[in-house]
């Protein structure tokens, strides 16, 4: 823990405020939470971090946020937290994904998809259709998806359940030409 860097980014932070610069200002105590290393923050700075947050408190645009900010020693961590979740807030990111929720959601889905390619060459195809359908539950924006299950139950002679597939994907991508011919193919083939 570096004191003098906290007390530097405190006054900063203080001097942010003062100029109306509310990005900044949080920006600043957070570094100086983070600086804390997860401790609690010892007596001869709890006045710094106390006058910050009531300079925060104070600036409009966390009125308006209806989220009490109020420094409490022993606090530290939640109000790390706290200043974090208002930071993305202001920087306009609160809805974004975050990488590894991300990493781990495409990760579920990669496995189920190759879960379901694996019964499929098994001769399973229900145990396939539900892998996907689990894979599905994972699904946000990764169109290739739907050509690569319906290609994969086409492969396996699983026509009915590719053309479900293909047009799944349709919905979610009208006009996708590669979906339109595996739909084309698996009515022809089945037939």
């Amino acid at each position: 823990m570096n004191t003098r860097k906290i007390r530097e980014d405190l006054g900063r932070a203080k001097a942010s405020c003062t100029r109306g610069d509310v990005e900044r200002a949080i920006f600043l105590t957070i570094g100086a939470l983070k600086e804390l290393g997860g401790q609690n923050a010892p007596t001869d700075l709890r006045g710094d971090f106390r006058a910050v947050f009531a300079e925060l408190a104070a600036l409009p645009e966390i009125k308006t946020g209806g989220g009490q900010l109020a420094y409490a020693p022993g606090a530290e961590k939640d109000l790390l937290q706290q200043l974090s979740q208002l930071y993305r807030a202001i920087k306009g990111q609160e809805k974004e994904e975050e990488y590894q929720e991300a990493l781990q959601r495409k990760l579920h889905l990669d496995r189920c998809f190759m879960d379901g390619k694996k019964f499929l060459a098994e001769g399973k195809a229900s145990e396939a259709d539900a892998s996907f359908g689990e894979a599905m539950k994972n699904y946000k924006d990764e169109t290739a998806v739907f050509g690569m299950m319906a290609r994969a139950m086409m492969d396996a002679g699983e026509y009915v359940r590719a053309i479900g597939h293909a047009r799944a994907g349709l919905k979610e991508l009208p006009g996708n030409k590669e979906l339109a011919r595996i739909l084309e193919e698996c009515a022809r083939l089945r037939q």
